[in-house]
């Protein structure tokens, strides 16, 4: 089991397909999806995730930091 850690974002985040990302990859619905991007983004928050598979885990995390969101894994 992984967390990972959204810290903020870069000018330039692509906000649509990092909503995706997490719809897709992580399973969260698109309304959470999009919550946790407007919190990031809108309110400067650190949000954490639980991702079961640290393969997935990893995989979203390469794809958001592509995507201009700073994050970092955390393994537990």
């Amino acid at each position: 089991m992984a967390k990972i850690r959204f810290i903020g974002w870069q000018v330039g985040m692509r906000p649509i397909p990092f909503i995706k990302l997490l719809n897709i990859e992580a399973g969260l619905s698109l309304v959470e999806s999009k919550r946790i991007k407007d919190r990031i983004v809108n309110n400067g928050e650190i949000i954490e995730i639980v991702i079961k598979h640290d393969k997935i885990a990893k995989k979203i995390l390469i794809e958001a930091q592509n995507l201009g969101v700073i994050c970092e894994l955390v393994l537990d």
